[in-house]
């Protein structure tokens, strides 16, 4: 393909452009789509500091997306979470605070950050298939325009979700890497950016911490320097960078978030379908006699975790490496587990939250219907999504390995960029079932779905390349 190809340039602007009219189209027009507050705003609202216009609960929560905001005092509510979600936020306070009308601010500026971050990446993504052929290419931005305007991930971009920041960043960081893969020698411009957006990613809520070592390593192998030693790598830095934060910010996870998710693995997750759920308690080193909490919220006034003294034996007793272990030794009950999991696995949408503004003739809860063709779709495969995601990610895993040793240097680092993907999706699917209650999954995927979506896209690319050198050949 002759390097001044139009349509190397053509093509990632009319993808950029397009995904940018379908997400306008979402997240700017009446009726605008967006998600609703299921408690987990205040978290970046309160740094940034901004309220609600009104008290009224049934208004704000989980029926309807609230756009307008009173602008308040910086911290008014701490948890002492920070998300790069938080930055993005008082990102749109600065910029809108100064125009706003009638004082107040309106979601949609968010939205609009949020939106022009996800083009961007996925911008950066076409462009890296700019070596390939056009089928290729025009294959690659197809699919990454129809999976990512889909509403299950358009309509959390007008929200304070800190997911939101995950997707953006995700796509970012993997748009910067995909870029350096296309190029003969990436500079070390590419490598900071690549890692500054990793720690943007990893950065976005604890759950994606697992993602830093697999990050790290792909960066080193990606912006290593041959015949350099490893202690001179400039991508050293930036992986122990990437690695150290992450290990910082799990750290800082506020008790009140990582207690309460401990409590409902344990009692709302692993307990309720328990044929024996005493020696459960004993095999976790808990007490057996905690049974009388099982099936209990911790938010309700009725839970045990109100209880200073029970809350404080079962945090000194409860430990991940138990939980594992106990996994370990009940091989059933994993595969339970995750087969359970499996269930909600290809399940883009949020239930019980509501996707548009409160207006006559809009009930409380109403999903869009509009752009739910992708999400529809997975969610319509039968069976659990194991028997689907198994197989995907194996195959990739086999004709990866297969085919590494014969592809050219630049087709050897593609490759190993879809073995990322399939590593990173395989770790969010994992840290999702394993650490977390089985009743909220559907958001703690998100990540999860946008990875098996962008593998699913590089393998149709894969494909096509290949068919297409056949037929040339």
């Amino acid at each position: 393909m002759p390097s001044n190809d139009p349509s190397r340039l053509a093509l990632p602007l009319a993808a950029a452009g397009v995904a940018a009219g379908l997400l306008a189209l979402q997240l700017f027009i009446p009726p605008i789509v967006g998600l609703a507050n299921n408690g987990d705003f205040e978290r970046v609202m309160g740094p940034v500091g901004f309220r609600y216009a009104t008290a009224d609960r049934a208004e704000n929560y989980f029926n309807w997306v609230v756009t307008k905001f009173v602008y308040g005092p910086q911290g008014w509510y701490q948890i002492g979470l920070w998300s790069s979600e938080t930055g993005l936020a008082a990102l749109a306070r600065a910029v809108s605070e100064p125009f706003a009308r009638g004082g107040l601010f309106d979601l949609r500026v968010l939205g609009g950050i949020h939106a022009m971050l996800l083009v961007t990446g996925l911008g950066l993504l076409v462009a890296a298939t700019g070596p390939l052929s056009f089928p290729a290419r025009l294959v690659g931005a197809a699919l990454l325009v129809f999976f990512f305007t889909d509403v299950g991930y358009t309509a959390p971009l007008n929200s304070f979700y800190t997911q939101a920041a995950s997707l953006v960043f995700l796509l970012l960081t993997l748009g910067v890497a995909a870029r350096s893969i296309a190029k003969p020698r990436p500079s070390v411009a590419d490598a900071i950016l690549f890692f500054a957006c990793a720690l943007l990613f990893v950065g976005s809520k604890p759950q994606e911490v697992i993602q830093a070592p697999l990050l790290a390593v792909f960066g080193l192998r990606l912006y290593g320097v041959p015949g350099r030693r490893l202690v001179r790598q400039p991508a050293l830095a930036g992986a122990l960078l990437l690695c150290l934060f992450a290990v910082w910010y799990y750290r800082q996870t506020p008790p009140g978030i990582s207690e309460v998710a401990k409590y409902h693995k344990v009692f709302m997750e692993l307990l309720p379908t328990s044929p024996t759920p005493e020696k459960d308690l004993a095999d976790l080193g808990l007490d057996p006699a905690w049974t009388s909490a099982v099936g209990k919220i911790a938010y309700k006034p009725d839970s045990p975790f109100h209880d200073d003294a029970f809350r404080v034996a079962f945090l000194e007793r409860f430990r991940y490496r138990r939980l594992l272990a106990f996994y370990a030794a009940n091989p059933r009950r994993l595969a339970a587990t995750l087969a359970d999991g499996g269930r909600q696995a290809l399940s883009l949408r949020f239930p019980r939250l509501g996707n548009f503004v409160h207006t006559p003739g809009v009930a409380a809860g109403e999903r869009a219907h509009a752009f739910s063709l992708w999400s529809s779709a997975r969610s319509h495969l039968p069976g659990n999504a194991l028997m689907w995601l198994v197989p995907f990610f194996a195959a990739n895993v086999v004709l990866v390995i297969g085919t590494h040793r014969r592809a050219s240097p630049r087709g050897r680092r593609a490759r190993e960029g879809i073995l990322l993907l399939v590593a990173m999706a395989t770790a969010a699917f994992l840290v999702c079932v394993l650490s977390n209650a089985h009743g909220d999954l559907a958001r703690h995927f998100y990540v999860f779905h946008a990875l098996c979506d962008l593998t699913l896209a590089a393998d149709a690319v894969w494909l096509t390349q290949t068919l297409v050198a056949r037929k040339a050949g």
